[in-house]
């Protein structure tokens, strides 16, 4: 077991050690639960003195112990005085003298280390005893581990720690680790940290297990050492045992009683064996590891038969109004209770939902629609509809389509048009998001508006309108997206439906900013917003919060953006819509791309691109950070970044999507200097048609890449101003137009079309931002036209690192391979976390990785 946070405890145990060796003889008590380290912490001692004679011997869990098995062991291993003698079981005054002798005559001092005392024998706790109280006269450590949850106050362990003298017994309690000592273990484990804590606790053999066997089940290791204990208890205590093992967290003492009926001596035992502790008025596992290993060891039946009386004892008293309707649809459910899971699942879902707890409420939803087969159409239909909902709260969209698809053909098969129509218009939703296509999405839309417009008008007309309103406010065709959004408001005031009220408002609010008036656009998204909040509309807040961030960042108020994005991410987390939160992420990291604050964009970026599952919308804008990033910096991987956002980007036919990947790649050719792709590069976004001034911003940077291929001489007919003054010759003024929108490595681009003073200082922006491509290409520039002092390029140290790495970031990343946090590298080179948090976003970039686990992988890889 490696060792962590047993430093103290070393050194301790080695003083000890060294005082011996002097002829101070010593005993050290070390004590700990199991699988706290107390034998890694010895082993450690005894690797870290070899100047010493090791005995070492130990008790077993017997049920009729073997006396002195402790003595037998070293006498096997080692050559001493008293082999005879315990042979040949006579005297044990005799024997324990001659052991005395053997510790006080030796050439070396001894580390004796006698483990497991709490299972040890009455001999051997007498020549404990024995020893104790003679050690000071030897040169001897007698090291004695025990458990020190499994001694109790009437355990003869207690009696004869209180016998030795005081003045020659050091006590050692090992801890369990800390958070931070899980983390470190986990590092140096090359795995994630993310759940170890909360399922071991600290407890360091768990931790380890863990680590090398995943986090699926319960790992053997721990699963043997938790159920020998348990066949050690008595029937009675088992029965406690197994109770407690089917109720997540702790088990009321009441309930308890009611079931059971358990004397106290019963519950001592329990209390006793290590396995559960007393928390107030309930009974707990000490590790939620040693509860699973109990429960996935209950033969079937019993744990259904054991899920069923507790449910029973739940329901019939009045202690029901005090548990959740989650935990009595978690017994229902393991009972296999069909009519119970139908009947409180559902109920537990919608708490789970008024709560924002939208994961659990799906979680709830697909544990009732387990046990929903004999139910009508419409109420099968009624709960996939919900569990859609949930699933396209929390980021699942493919979950979600399915469900709403399954929704759709009972709500058919139902005769339910009106039913039927709604599902439509959340399919066109769905498969938006989920990256199918504008043209899927937007005939989902129009078929739903067929089925409602046979029907009287109602809200699930209005929304479909609103929903048609917002495809094309998403594809910047602002004329119908106005058409549709005010069609929809029209209805929704008129029918007094305030939730597509809010969802017109989003719409218009953004056609109206595409079409480039600020003012009025943000008036109605913020009153969407404030309405959405005000009415608990958490999907529509969501929303709203997204198409403001992500307009204040397209118009360049970034600081703006970034305030905005935060304060909808915290939001949404708050409340389980992880949808919106990894969407508003990824646009963070391309803010951040824009202000030339790469460490925040790219850290942001490969944040968002680790989640499991993450929907193509998210992704593509990920995708295109990290692309950028790489492609500018020259390191590997930005081909296939971009390549993958294309083929995500491609069905989704919209420019906002298309269109960066298109200049993304574009830039990506320039800069390795394929001219000759850069107008195939930009055809996929360039010849999309759009009506929104916004796409200025798209057009002008594909235009301006089409003018450097020399395929355009002039300005197109959507063209943001600095890109324009670009394509007319104009470096100066678009130089300055960049600078006012605060972006410092478009800036650097415009000088370096510029003279030999302006190229001058865009090599520096292009240095300070590790622009190495384009550095380097602005260098040669001026070195060809003659320039002198041009500043030189990276370090010969840094290009002899196999890795590409500077001094400063090679340092770092020796530390990194060591365990060490951010925080703790910064101390030991003196540098700020911050710097240190630039060097290591710096060290990902340049091997082409996302973690620092990933970093560390790669510095430990073998040279070939």
């Amino acid at each position: 077991m490696d060792l962590v946070e047993r430093d103290a405890a070393l050194r301790q145990l080695h003083d000890c050690l060294r005082k011996a060796g002097r002829g101070s003889g010593h005993v050290a008590l070390i004590a700990g639960e199991a699988g706290i380290g107390k034998t890694s912490l010895l082993r450690a001692l005894a690797a870290l003195e070899t100047n010493v004679a090791l005995w070492w011997g130990g008790c077993d869990a017997l049920q009729t112990p073997h006396p002195l098995a402790p003595l037998h062991d070293i006498a096997r291993s080692n050559k001493t005085g008293f082999d005879d003698l315990l042979a040949g079981g006579g005297d044990r005054i005799a024997l324990f003298e001659a052991v005395l002798a053997s510790l006080a005559r030796g050439p070396r001092p001894v580390l004796l280390v006698i483990e497991d005392v709490h299972w040890a024998d009455a001999a051997t706790l007498d020549l404990l005893k024995f020893l104790g109280r003679r050690i000071e006269r030897t040169s001897c450590l007698l090291a004695v581990s025990f458990r020190d949850d499994e001694v109790g106050a009437a355990h003869p362990l207690r009696r004869l720690m209180g016998e030795l003298p005081a003045g020659a017994v050091t006590r050692i309690e090992l801890a369990r680790l800390t958070p931070a000592g899980v983390e470190m273990l986990a590092r140096r484990a090359l795995r994630s940290a993310e759940g170890i804590y909360p399922a071991t606790l600290g407890n360091p053999f768990f931790v380890t297990e863990l680590l090398r066997h995943g986090g699926d089940g319960t790992p053997h290791g721990v699963q043997d050492l938790v159920l020998s204990r348990f066949a050690r208890l008595s029937r009675g205590a088992q029965d406690v045992v197994r109770l407690a093992s089917i109720v997540p967290a702790k088990i009321e003492s009441w309930l308890v009683q009611d079931l059971l009926a358990p004397g106290a001596a019963t519950l001592e035992e329990c209390l006793d064996s290590g396995l559960l502790l007393a928390t107030g008025d309930a009974l707990a596992f000490r590790h939620e590891l040693a509860r699973a290993a109990i429960e996935s060891a209950l033969p079937a039946p019993v744990a259904r038969t054991l899920h069923a009386r507790v449910l029973a004892v739940l329901e019939r008293t009045d202690a029901h109004t005090r548990v959740s309707l989650a935990r009595l649809a978690h017994h229902a459910a393991r009972a296999g209770d069909s009519d119970a899971v139908l009947r409180l699942a559902p109920r537990a879902a919608d708490e789970a939902r008024r709560r924002s707890a939208h994961k659990q409420a799906a979680a709830h939803l697909r544990n009732a629609l387990t046990y929903a087969g004999s139910l009508p159409d419409a109420r099968r239909a009624a709960l996939l509809d919900e569990l859609s909902y949930e699933d396209y709260l929390t980021g699942a969209m493919a979950e979600a389509i399915d469900a709403r698809e399954s929704a759709l053909a009972l709500w058919r098969a139902a005769g339910d048009l009106r039913k039927a129509g709604d599902a439509m218009r959340w399919l066109s939703r769905l498969h938006w998001y989920h990256g199918s296509g504008t043209a899927v999405a937007k005939a989902h839309a129009r078929a739903a508006i067929e089925t409602l417009e046979t029907l009287p008008p109602g809200r699930e007309l209005a929304m479909a309108y609103s929903n048609l309103s917002q495809l094309h406010m998403l594809a910047m065709e602002t004329g119908a997206a106005l058409h549709w959004g005010n069609k929809a408001l029209d209805l929704a005031v008129a029918i007094g439906d305030r939730e597509t009220e809010i969802h017109a408002l989003n719409n218009i609010g953004s056609a109206t900013l595409n079409a480039n008036d600020e003012a009025a656009g943000r008036a109605d998204l913020e009153r969407s917003l404030a309405l959405a909040q005000e009415g608990g509309f958490e999907e529509h807040a969501a929303r709203a919060f997204t198409n403001l961030g992500y307009t204040a960042g397209t118009l360049g108020h970034y600081e703006d953006a970034h305030a905005i994005l935060a304060r909808g991410i915290a939001w949404c987390q708050q409340r389980d819509l992880d949808s919106w939160t990894h969407y508003m992420a990824a646009y963070r990291s391309e803010v951040s791309l824009w202000q030339g604050d790469w460490a925040d964009a790219e850290e942001r970026a490969a944040s968002v691109l680790r989640i499991p599952g993450l929907a193509p919308i998210s992704r593509i804008i990920a995708l295109v950070v990290l692309g950028r990033l790489r492609a500018r910096r020259g390191d590997a991987g930005a081909q296939a970044l971009l390549d993958e956002a294309l083929a995500l980007a491609l069905p989704t036919r919209e420019l906002n999507r298309i269109g960066w990947v298109a200049a993304a790649r574009a830039e990506w050719a320039w800069l390795r200097g394929d001219v000759a792709a850069i107008r195939a590069e930009v055809e996929p976004g360039w010849t999309l048609d759009v009506e929104a001034d916004i796409g200025s911003w798209i057009f002008g940077e594909l235009g301006w890449w089409l003018h450097k291929a020399g395929a355009l001489d002039a300005a197109p007919r959507f063209c943001a101003r600095p890109y324009a003054l670009q394509i007319g010759g104009n470096w100066r003024e678009a130089a300055a137009a960049w600078a006012a929108r605060g972006c410092p490595y478009e800036r650097a681009r415009a000088l370096a079309e510029g003279d030999e003073p302006a190229q001058r200082e865009a090599l520096v922006s292009f240095e300070k931002l590790d622009a190495r491509i384009d550095a380097s290409r602005v260098r040669k520039a001026l070195q060809a036209a003659g320039a002198c002092g041009v500043p030189r390029g990276s370090r010969a140290s840094t290009r002899a690192n196999p890795l590409g790495l500077t001094t400063r970031e090679a340092e770092v990343l020796r530390q990194l391979c060591e365990g060490r946090s951010n925080a703790e590298i910064a101390a030991r080179l003196h540098r700020s976390v911050r710097t240190v948090d630039h060097h290591l976003a710096a060290i990902l970039a340049k091997l082409g990785v996302n973690s620092r686990t990933e970093a560390v992988a790669v510095a430990l890889r073998p040279e070939k």
